[in-house]
């Protein structure tokens, strides 16, 4: 092939694989692309091209994945999308290159090696998405195990293992398939196509893929007619613009905006009203008018309602971004949360960027993380039930919903707003972590956002209900009534995955490390 030939391929090769992996994402959804979608890249890497080539490829392919899918973050900030993009890649470019480091070696080895060669590739993957969660101030979202949030049929195994299984089953489904179509490239076209198919590879990709169906099947409830505890809950979606400025007048406008909705709402059925993060301009906690607001509201419905709203201590001059509840007969309870992962550049200003900042004279977020675990203690239909707390995007990191189970949590609550990002696929990405939280802790988790995307989503990752409007849309101003089951079952369990956290990155890197072992051996028959 020419020069001009590889390079037009070598572009459409970063063309498809992109296209590929935005399609398969929220809010696009083609899932199944999920099975196949390195398959192409990975063919290319068996011709073993240059490490340059190699470079390029991954590069250009992850950064346009990744502008793709996260385009809506380009109403905060398109530079910022951007460099976003380019750091995510990185990780991409790093398991590309050890691919092509191993994989052109595999390719005539035995089966058993091939399969453990694959896992290595596979597990490679899960310790890059790792990394990515503790680097570069933590970016673990969008996993590729999200492009199988609403197939829980393919979720289940993150009960034990984290999504980063899901993640883990859907490489090593690539690699196998990728070997059986390389051997179908090369072996004699002379042989009847039965017998050219079969191969062991494209077998066990297959019996693994019957064995998570299997594995769902055996995770569903023995007897649906178990009785289960059940609450109701009202979702508000205030639809509330973003606060860029203080403007007196706004604030007050986009008080009387909730007011109402909260008044709409009051005529539904339900034991508890929940509404999104922080959704008034001034402080629940540290602002007397804001709380008597709050207090007004709970009185006049004689039911709880939990928010998330700010606390401010006069003091110490500190924010803190929280979810509250407030009581019909005791008003604002003490126990609160405050959120522990905030958003870089936009809640506080990390270093070393916020010396800079600071001598230029610039603005930075000034709120404080909190510390506590997250439990809300409430009381509904004569029952306690605790409420594990998660604000804006700490749904997207594992660990933040593993502890609050650890500590207690009946059911997650994650209050958040996503109007930032306009009406595209913003809310529908953010969620869809919520369902691969909900699985990996057998907990049930209810969402809230001022504009969408609010609902809750059951211990299997079944999406049970979603507030929308007339023409099925999330973005909208108005409110729903739900009612929640919670499943006996996993009352008083929890998972291996709440109990032993990351175990499977472990199990990942030592599958990878068998691969460089496996790399060093002669070839033997195909």
């Amino acid at each position: 092939m020419s020069m001009f030939g590889k390079i037009l391929f070598q572009a459409f090769l970063v063309l498809l694989t992109a296209g590929f992996w935005i399609a398969s994402m929220p809010p696009f959804n083609f899932g199944e692309l999920g099975y196949v979608l390195f398959v192409p890249l990975l063919l290319w890497v068996c011709t073993k091209p240059t490490w340059r080539a190699v470079f390029w490829v991954a590069g250009l392919a992850s950064i346009l994945a990744w502008v793709g899918i996260l385009i809506w973050l380009r109403h905060v900030t398109i530079i910022g999308t951007v460099l976003l993009a380019g750091c995510l890649s990185l990780y991409f470019i790093l398991w590309l290159s050890y691919v092509r480091w191993t994989l052109p070696r595999l390719l005539h080895q035995s089966f058993p090696l091939r399969v453990l060669g694959f896992l290595g590739i596979a597990g490679t993957w899960v310790v890059c998405e790792w990394l990515r969660s503790i680097l570069l101030y933590g970016m673990p979202m969008g996993p590729l195990a999200l492009s199988q949030w609403e197939k829980p049929v393919m979720l289940q195994i993150a009960a034990w293992t984290g999504a980063y299984g899901v993640s883990f089953f859907l490489i090593f489904f690539n690699c196998c398939m990728a070997q059986t179509f390389y051997y179908l490239a090369v072996s004699d076209k002379k042989q009847f196509v039965f017998l050219r198919w079969f191969k062991a590879d494209f077998y066990l990709a297959i019996a693994a893929l019957i064995s998570l169906i299997f594995l769902h099947l055996n995770c569903l409830p023995k007897s649906w007619s178990e009785n289960k505890d059940r609450f109701s809950f009202a979702l508000v979606q205030p639809n509330l613009s973003p606060l860029l400025e203080w403007d007196e007048a706004k604030n007050v406008s986009r008080v009387a905006q909730l007011k109402q909705e909260v008044l709409r709402a009051q005529l539904l059925e339900f034991d508890i009203l929940m509404l999104p993060e922080a959704v008034t301009p001034n402080a629940i906690k540290g602002d007397p008018e804001t709380l008597l607001f709050f207090e007004s509201l709970v009185e006049s419905q004689d039911r709880p309602i939990l928010t998330g709203n700010l606390a401010y201590y006069r003091e110490s001059n500190r924010w803190y971004n929280g979810i509250f509840l407030i009581e019909p007969e005791t008003g604002l309870n003490p126990i609160y949360y405050a959120k522990k992962r905030l958003v870089p550049f936009g809640e506080y200003t990390p270093e070393p960027f916020s010396s800079i900042i600071k001598s230029f004279g610039g603005t930075q977020g000034s709120f404080y993380p909190g510390t506590t675990d997250g439990i809300i203690p409430i009381h509904l239909k004569g029952k306690e039930y605790a409420f594990g707390a998660l604000i804006c995007y700490e749904d997207i990191f594992p660990a933040l919903a593993r502890e609050t189970v650890r500590a207690g949590a009946d059911v997650i609550y994650v209050a958040t707003n996503n109007a930032w990002y306009g009406e595209e696929g913003g809310a529908y990405f953010h969620a869809a972590h919520s369902v691969l939280r909900a699985v990996e802790n057998r907990r049930p988790v209810i969402r809230c956002g001022n504009a969408g995307w609010s609902g809750w989503i059951d211990a299997y990752g079944s999406i049970r209900s979603v507030l929308t409007d007339e023409s099925n849309s999330i973005y909208f101003k108005g409110s729903g009534n739900f009612t929640l089951a919670l499943d006996n079952q996993w009352q008083s369990y929890t998972s291996i995955y709440t109990r032993y956290g990351d175990w499977f990155v472990g199990a990942s890197a030592i599958f990878a490390a068998f691969a460089c072992l496996i790399r060093k051996k002669p070839n033997s028959l195909l």
